[in-house]
């Protein structure tokens, strides 16, 4: 969260069937556990909208309203899901999350 800045709100890591793993909060008004969870299915029907059209399971997904992107990204069987201003450079929160799994 330090990477990236004033403009993340909050970041979690979940399992796949939104079992909170950790999280990273600037504000304590969100309720994680239930963000979480509603991600994760979000996830699970998302995959299943590309598989039954013949696409592969998507790596993630982004949501965008009010200014905010809420990302959610898929990696090693984990969900890490960000709330960010949509003025964050999208590719950066990509780069960052990369290094964070597979450093230099």
């Amino acid at each position: 969260i330090n990477d990236l800045g004033p403009a993340v709100y909050f970041i979690l890591i979940s399992s796949e069937n939104g079992v909170i793993k950790k999280s990273y909060i600037n504000e304590e008004e969100f309720n994680k556990a239930s963000i979480s969870l509603n991600i994760s299915q979000l996830y699970e029907l998302a995959e299943e909208t590309a598989e039954s059209i013949g696409l592969h399971r998507p790596d993630f997904n982004i949501i965008h309203s009010d200014n905010y992107y809420i990302l959610s990204i898929k990696i090693l069987e984990h969900l890490v899901i960000l709330l960010t201003e949509d003025q964050v450079e999208v590719k950066e929160v990509f780069k960052t999350i990369n290094n964070s799994v597979n450093p230099l």
